[in-house]
């Protein structure tokens, strides 16, 4: 069995503790609210690649990634938010 590091993973990927706390946070909060369980449009794995692509596009506010996902449930198209 081989397991994967997260420099395996990802490697052109490198975050801070308080970005990776962000991140965790979001998709926490995504998968937790009522919107997520009603609308499965879009797997756990899929929010996550997307708030991780907009993280790598350089967006950090909590809301707007929250909001950028959520707009991914329902289906919107979602350009990067990141300012």
């Amino acid at each position: 069995m081989c397991l994967l590091n997260g420099p395996d993973i990802a490697p052109h990927m490198n975050h801070d503790p308080t970005t990776i706390a962000v991140l965790r946070r979001a998709l926490d909060e995504v998968l937790l609210d009522a919107r997520f369980r009603r609308n499965r449009s879009a797997s756990a794995l899929e929010i996550a690649e997307h708030i991780l692509a907009q993280a790598a596009a350089g967006e950090r506010d909590l809301e707007r990634l929250k909001s950028s996902a959520f707009s991914k449930l329902r289906g919107e198209r979602v350009q990067n938010q990141a300012a």
